[in-house]
């Protein structure tokens, strides 16, 4: 049987009643009876999660420099978990640029109406200091607010991986990207450590490289943070009164984090030229997602119901 289109005036005959969150229609039979019909709410859900999820590159993980013969075994949680993701998510609409005293641009879509346009935009000129263009402009979380500490069991022995050996394009690319974070005060030269683990090199899909760190005996010394994840649903639903939204990239956002400093010696690594520890959150910690989850309620508390 082909599909039927119902439209507004067909729904007014029947005098159908909708429940959105139960996913159901009543209306009156001819005899009198009330007939209810249910959607598939495990397909619903399953349809709008997938119209959410960016179309990724495929993952390229045999790019994985390991020393012959070891049996390291890289979870997801010891690689950044971006990699491969040069995939953003774009507006569903078109947009026109807003020019702002910086010189800089920002993207409002077309569907505004004049006055809410006319609202919207003195209020993101007057804040144009809020927007972060580049490293130099991240101004960082400060410590009263949020930090990322290493919870190492007492008995836990301090491990220093040998130094692994890495062609000359891996070399050349670790030492690239360890320039890159030193310039943008994320890392700091290491002198007497006590944990220090190798960094691992993975292929992107645009062939360039990105280098992780191989904390696996690291995160195996700390017991694992369990806070809660937020529900999605819950969000979804909360957001419904709204009559506008804003799409925000939270921009190197676990690098915005800093280290405890009692904690940032224990995150060094080692690559040819020198050893470097964190002063920031890196990726590839065990429990980085649990603090980052943690500042984000915080942060947005007043809004979060």
């Amino acid at each position: 049987m082909p599909p039927t289109t119902f439209t507004d005036d067909d729904f007014h005959t029947l005098g159908a009643v909708f429940s959105t969150p139960h996913l159901a229609m009543k209306f009156p039979s001819p005899s009198g009876d009330i007939l209810t019909i249910h959607c598939d709410q495990r397909l619903a859900r399953e349809c709008y999660m997938a119209s959410l999820r960016p179309k990724l590159p495929i993952q390229q993980t045999n790019h994985i420099e390991r020393p012959p013969g070891s049996r390291i075994t890289l979870s997801g949680d010891d690689l950044d978990p971006r990699v491969g993701w040069d995939v953003r998510l774009e507006p569903v609409e078109e947009t026109t640029p807003l020019e702002l005293p910086n010189v800089h641009f920002i993207k409002l879509g077309t569907g505004l109406e004049s006055e809410e346009r006319d609202i919207i935009t003195p209020i993101l000129i007057g804040n144009t200091n809020l927007f972060a263009w580049s490293t130099p402009d991240l101004p960082g979380v400060d410590l009263q607010v949020a930090s990322h500490k290493l919870s190492i069991y007492k008995k836990a022995r301090y491990i220093s991986q040998k130094k692994r050996k890495l062609d000359e394009e891996r070399r050349l690319a670790a030492k690239a990207e360890a320039d890159k974070l030193l310039s943008a005060g994320f890392i700091e030269k290491a002198h007497y450590t006590t944990w220090l683990s190798n960094v691992v090199l993975v292929k992107k899909a645009n062939d360039m490289w990105q280098m992780c760190v191989d904390y696996t005996d690291l995160n195996k010394a700390c017991p694992r943070d369990a806070y809660p994840l937020p529900n999605i649903d819950r969000l979804v639903d909360g957001a419904t009164d709204n009559k506008v939204l804003s799409v925000l990239d939270a921009y190197s956002g676990y690098n915005q984090i800093p280290m405890a400093k009692s904690d940032m010696n224990k995150t060094a690594f080692i690559i040819d030229d020198a050893n470097y520890f964190y002063r920031v959150m890196p990726f590839g910690l065990k429990n980085a997602g649990a603090t980052y989850q943690r500042l984000m309620d915080k942060v947005f508390s007043h809004s979060i119901r």
